[in-house]
């Protein structure tokens, strides 16, 4: 991994670029010798990505899973006909927490 300064990073973009994209390593771009961005290839950019996605699904199954516990915990003598109400219910308002959540990452990604 290499680090230059905002003015050499500014000074020599385009062979950063080529370096990145040719595999020899991500960039570290310093300003007043404290790190401020990374330059790294569109590929380790997807993975990046990728990853974050996963993550997020994987929380976002997790709380699913939470939640089925202690709805059961909670309400082990609902009839049938109150307990589907009851997943309706927190369908939607999962739903809706799972939205609002990708419209912020989506304004984090596009800000």
């Amino acid at each position: 991994m290499k680090t230059v300064s905002a003015t050499e990073a500014k000074n020599r973009l385009g062979a950063l670029i080529g370096d990145v994209a040719g595999g020899e390593g991500d960039v570290i771009i310093e300003n007043h010798g404290r790190p401020r961005a990374v330059l790294i290839s569109y590929d380790t950019y997807q993975e990046l990505l990728d990853a974050r996605e996963k993550q997020r699904r994987q929380e976002a199954l997790a709380a699913l899973r939470a939640l089925r516990e202690q709805v059961r915990a909670r309400n082990q003598d609902l009839d049938e006909a109150a307990a589907d109400a009851l997943i309706e219910e927190i369908g939607a308002e999962l739903r809706a927490r799972l939205s609002a959540r990708l419209r912020t990452d989506a304004t984090r990604r596009t800000g």
